[in-house]
């Protein structure tokens, strides 16, 4: 099969290879010997249009902005939007992750997160805000109630209050039944009884008589299965509020044009060669600056064909073609000259070669064995083209054929109806990084994986006249996995999210001195943390940042 046969066959079947445009870097790319899997692997989730972490990992509460204008000692006329508070839910119905986590990992009490929309009331009953009985909604209680509550079906009773004990009335073991059933969608509906009648005041609760929707509690059930895995960057300073810079500045850590997205850049330095050495669906920046070809694979079957076009040859047959095709390969081998045309043609030699491995990963993907946690994760993925990218990339760091993954969201530039619209997409992220979990579970690669998440920018500490929300170059990202301390956060932001330095080793806010962190720190440790920093490829990509504790 030429060159101009195998790509065509490959974008008709879903998967994409695409020439890098230059030429001299891509002549330098490494190399693999084999498809042996490398052991640490890394997945860069893009979160398109600029998302808002105060709705999730950085919440504030609702105070006015000119009341914390006031008690930062800010003049009025420093504070912008005085009369909008930067969030509708009040303070007192934040959460914190070590009340929620079902685990025995430490989890620290500035690890926090909002509470969902409809499991809250915006204000007090006479239109006051953020006083300590505003809520009058689901408390943390509430939340560990609902999560010890009896399943049946797809109906989850929250455990009732009298007599309750966290990690108590169920074991650990029960509540994380309950906190998948929750985010995997098995379970549709909560039932509150009691809590409801009693307990709770409706002024905005998404409340239908005692129940409510479960995927209301997608943001707590997250955090009750992988708090202990999280680390939180509140305070990162993107510097852009353009989408086009801010999108470049998140993936590569440089606004300087050209330069790879990290994940390019860690697949290059593993091996471009490998059959799908970066992964990436075409979200985001991505930019592999020459160094690694695109590959997205949305149709796992082609795998089969790439492996072993011949499959349904006889075996004297086959033997006598395999003897041509080495002599063939070698002598078109020896008259390559153009640097991308031999990559190209190592690629699929290396795929052909090593096609024992290739046919291993097609039966998994396209027909694991019924029942089996590949078939059941596969099912899993539904017709979710995120989740099938997730899925076939946990594949191929588990087989050696990629090393790195790009995946994107989109839908987060909220400059109008801003909650509505912004809360539902954190929850899609959360469920499908809960999924990307799961997959690397499934084949073993879950422990030296190490999972980042980033947007271009962050959005305003404020609602515009359409309740929508701007670009805001002060941002969050969060950390995943291998290499993470879990369960913490830098805590950065003051309350108006204005972006505070820190001190670069206790990673603790300073009135004076210390350090703001940008993209650039973040990506100078990933280079460390993933053992390129010093490699060639990176060198020629360098960046200028001190040296933090970004990972922990």
């Amino acid at each position: 099969m030429n060159r101009r046969t195998f790509l065509k066959n490959a974008s008709a079947s879903g998967m994409v290879l695409m020439a890098p445009l230059s030429l001299s870097l891509s002549s330098t790319a490494s190399a693999a010997t084999d498809l042996s899997p490398v052991g640490q692997y890394f997945v860069f989730a893009h979160l398109g249009g600029g998302w808002e972490p105060t709705t999730f990992c950085n919440p504030h509460g609702n105070k006015l902005r000119s009341t914390v204008g006031v008690e930062l000692g800010k003049q009025a006329s420093q504070v912008r939007n005085a009369g909008s508070p930067v969030n509708r839910f009040p303070a007192s119905a934040i959460r914190r992750a070590q009340d929620i986590y079902a685990g025995t990992s430490s989890i620290d009490a500035d690890l926090k997160y909002a509470p969902y929309l409809g499991t809250f009331n915006q204000a007090g009953a006479a239109g006051e805000l953020d006083d300590d009985s505003a809520n009058q909604g689901l408390t943390s209680a509430h939340i560990q109630q609902i999560l010890s509550g009896e399943l049946v079906a797809d109906l989850l009773t929250a455990a009732p209050s009298a007599g309750f004990s966290w990690q108590g009335t169920k074991t650990v073991a029960q509540i994380s039944v309950n906190a998948r059933a929750i985010i995997e969608g098995t379970v549709t509906t909560i039932e509150l009884g009691a809590i409801a009648t009693d307990e709770l005041v409706d002024r905005n609760l998404a409340l239908n008589g005692t129940q409510m929707a479960a995927n209301l509690f997608v943001y707590d059930a997250f955090v009750c299965l992988h708090a202990d895995q999280l680390r939180v960057l509140n305070g990162v300073d993107n510097r852009t509020n353009s989408h086009d810079t801010g999108t470049m500045y998140a993936d590569t850590g440089s606004m300087s044009a050209g330069y790879p997205d990290f994940s390019a850049l860690y697949a290059a330095v593993q091996g471009a060669d490998r059959p799908l050495a970066w992964m990436t669906d075409g979200r985001g920046n991505d930019e592999p600056a020459g160094l690694v070809a695109r590959s997205a694979a949305a149709d796992a079957n082609f795998f089969g064909i790439l492996g072993n076009p011949t499959n349904d040859m006889v075996e004297p047959f086959a033997n006598a073609l395999d003897i041509a095709q080495t002599k063939r390969s070698q002598l078109q081998a020896s008259q390559e000259n153009l640097p991308l045309r031999s990559q190209y043609r190592s690629q699929l030699y290396l795929v052909r070669d090593q096609g024992l491995e290739f046919a291993g990963v097609a039966a998994q993907i396209s027909d694991p064995v019924a029942g089996s946690p590949a078939d059941l994760i596969r099912l899993a993925a539904g017709g979710s083209g995120t989740r099938n990218h997730m899925r076939i990339g946990a594949a191929g760091f588990s087989t050696g054929m990629a090393s790195s993954m790009q995946v994107g969201f989109g839908g987060f530039d909220t400059h109008g109806d801003h909650d509505n619209s912004h809360y539902p997409r954190i929850r899609t992220v959360l469920s499908d990084l809960h999924y990307l979990f799961q997959a690397l579970e499934v084949y073993g690669v879950r422990q030296q994986t190490t999972v980042v998440v980033g947007s271009d920018f962050g959005r305003t500490p404020w609602y515009n006249d359409g309740d929508g929300k701007d670009h805001w170059a002060v941002t969050s990202y969060m950390l995943l996995g291998n290499g993470v301390a879990g369960g913490t956060a830098v805590n950065a932001t003051n309350g108006l999210i204005e972006a505070l330095n820190v001190d670069p080793v206790s990673m603790t806010p300073v009135a004076s001195g210390g350090v703001k962190m940008t993209a650039t720190h973040l990506h100078a440790e990933m280079r460390k943390l993933a053992l390129i920093d010093s490699h060639p490829f990176a060198l020629r990509f360098p960046l200028e940042a001190e040296e933090i504790p970004i990972f922990g």
